[in-house]
């Protein structure tokens, strides 16, 4: 076959015509830089959208995984603070004993049990829709 030209195609984005590079070969979408990133974060925000639950099993299997690692060695606290600090890396402030817990129930416990209490608090909408 020969090498036939490239027609004019609108852009995705911004609806003007232009002329692709010849060494796209029907892939190129955009007219230009401006375009393309613009078209990137569309694409990205539909797959985030899409794909909600990908960091969410991301993000609590690791923070599982780094409650089993062994703390780094710290000089131990003074008195003064000694009050209940949430674990490492919690996002809540409870205002729990978390010492109590921890020995009670165990560190990963603790850390699904407040992933869920998160959960619940941040969409609530979403949470009480399926109880009419």
């Amino acid at each position: 076959m020969p090498n036939t030209k490239p027609r004019k195609q609108p852009c995705s984005i911004c609806r003007t015509w232009f002329l692709p590079d010849e060494r796209q070969k029907g892939r190129q979408k955009t007219c230009n830089a401006e375009c393309r990133k613009e078209r990137h974060r569309r694409q990205c925000q539909r797959w985030n959208r899409k794909n909600k639950s990908y960091f969410k099993d991301i993000y609590l299997n690791q923070k599982l995984e780094r409650s089993t690692q062994p703390p780094p060695m710290q000089p131990p606290p003074s008195a003064i603070e000694k009050k209940a600090i949430p674990p490492p890396g919690s996002r809540l402030n409870l205002h729990l004993p978390y010492d109590v817990i921890v020995n009670e129930i165990g560190k990963r416990h603790l850390i699904t049990l407040e992933y869920l209490i998160k959960q619940v608090v941040q969409h609530p909408r979403r949470n009480t829709a399926a109880f009419p």
